[in-house]
């Protein structure tokens, strides 16, 4: 099988575990060396900003997690090139702070070499979902 399409299967596999909370096929999929980029600001989102390595990853998942049950983390489209994956899902939590439900399209950039995801970038309209679970107030002129 060509090693594009084990990247694209790789994504879609650990998504899929990932909005159930299961997040072993993440931890066997990340290279010793991960940088994973949650392009978020801190201030909002405190799972936001640049984890390096499985420490770097557990304290990510654990601040994730902390505040935001998926119940969907759909695929609108996942594809590869090289070593390059790049996926846009559509995704709905539970802010579990304010009890709403948040909606987002979330596209996530990896690099996987050897099989390993090196990199990640994950991106989401922060605005969007600050609106959404009431942290973020919208006047109309």
């Amino acid at each position: 099988m060509p090693q594009e399409v084990l990247n694209r299967n790789l994504m879609l596999d650990v998504i899929g575990a990932f909005k159930t909370g299961n997040l072993e096929p993440l931890f066997a999929a990340l290279s010793p060396e991960i940088v994973w980029k949650a392009t978020a600001p801190k201030e909002f989102f405190r799972f936001g900003g640049t984890h390096r390595g499985f420490t770097g990853m557990k304290e990510y998942t654990a601040l994730l997690f902390s505040r935001y049950h998926f119940t969907r983390f759909a695929p609108k489209g996942v594809t590869a090139k090289g070593d390059q994956v790049w996926g846009l899902f559509d995704v709905e939590a539970l802010h579990q702070p304010s009890a709403r439900y948040v909606r987002s399209d979330v596209i996530i950039r990896w690099t996987v070499k050897d099989g390993r995801i090196t990199e990640h970038q994950g991106f989401f309209d922060t605005a969007g979902v600050l609106i959404q679970q009431g942290d973020l107030k919208v006047q109309v002129a």
